[in-house]
């Protein structure tokens, strides 16, 4: 059942409120480049599907074999001044989890909507007990200090014990959702602003807070800027990065959705019973469209900020 977030809930996520709260501003770096939203087109067309999807416009289904789920699968952790950064292991990964937000549609499995504005992570943190969580955001949600107005549905939770939050094989340690009780979780408030629009992100669990459950010294790695598409590469004390100024026309080819069949998962009371691999099969059976050239390096297209 496709359901909708409440008009009232979402002014409220879109108000930021500053009183007692001062972000710690990015430091101010050289734009390692400007590229158009083509460039997310064309870049991740070998790896998955671009499909025309209702409200969002053009998302992104990336084709991987096996279990996937964002900011947790092929990937892990790593802190920066700039909060958590997610490191995938992707050669795709410098874009959908940096850019833009993510939802899960019971039809299709998770499609990611683009997005302009780079940060390290376009997720929700959270924590109980002995638990880290984190979840993806949606593109309704805009990040302030009502943020904690809103959590996700349990499906889009990944949790893990706080000791575990800094190893490199995450994945292992993450725990099964059906154990765990998502309506303790309370979100953290430790916000930082983007450099370029100024749109709030979580940074997530305080350094000092997450040293004190884990036995590994926890290093604040500096970022390198790239000026090309690349996969993160973290040596020493570095990650290298690739984050350039958007903008955004359309992809040359992408699938269609027929008849407004979309599913997305919002709230608990939403269908998530497909199997990865009937996904697919519903993406492939998609009609094939493509883009006129006259479309080609506009700003007409529809996209998110974030």
């Amino acid at each position: 059942m496709k359901t909708k977030l409440p008009t009232g809930l979402l002014l409220a996520l879109m108000v930021v409120s500053l009183a007692g709260f001062t972000p710690e501003k990015i430091q101010a770096q050289p734009v390692s480049a400007s590229i158009s939203y083509q460039n997310f087109y064309d870049g991740l067309s070998p790896y998955g599907t671009w499909i025309d999807y209702p409200t969002y416009g053009h998302v992104w289904h990336p084709k991987i074999d096996g279990d996937f789920r964002p900011y947790l699968t092929n990937g892990y952790w790593s802190y920066t001044a700039d909060g958590w950064f997610w490191e995938s292991n992707y050669d795709w990964g410098w874009a959908p989890f940096h850019y833009g937000r993510w939802i899960y549609d019971d039809m299709y499995g998770w499609l990611w909507i683009p997005g302009y504005e780079w940060s390290p992570a376009w997720v929700t943190w959270g924590s109980y007990d002995d638990y880290y969580a984190w979840a993806p955001l949606m593109p309704e949600v805009y990040v302030g200090l009502s943020f904690n107005l809103w959590k996700p549905a349990a499906f889009y939770w990944n949790v893990c014990e706080r000791g575990h939050i800094y190893d490199r094989n995450i994945y292992a340690h993450v725990a099964a959702r059906n154990v765990v009780n998502v309506n303790r979780i309370n979100i953290i408030n430790n916000f930082n602003t983007t450099k370029t629009h100024n749109l709030y992100y979580s940074k997530g669990p305080q350094l000092q807070e997450v040293q004190k459950f884990t036995p590994k010294k926890i290093e604040t790695a500096s970022i390198r800027e790239l000026r090309s598409p690349a996969r993160n590469e973290h040596k020493g004390n570095e990650i290298s990065v690739y984050r350039p100024a958007i903008d955004h026309p359309q992809p040359k080819e992408f699938r269609r959705l027929e008849n407004n069949n979309s599913n997305p998962v919002r709230n608990d009371n939403d269908r998530i019973n497909t199997a990865r691999e009937q996904q697919q099969r519903n993406i492939d059976h998609m009609p094939m469209h493509n883009a006129p050239q006259r479309s080609f390096g506009g700003n007409g297209s529809r996209g998110r900020r974030g």
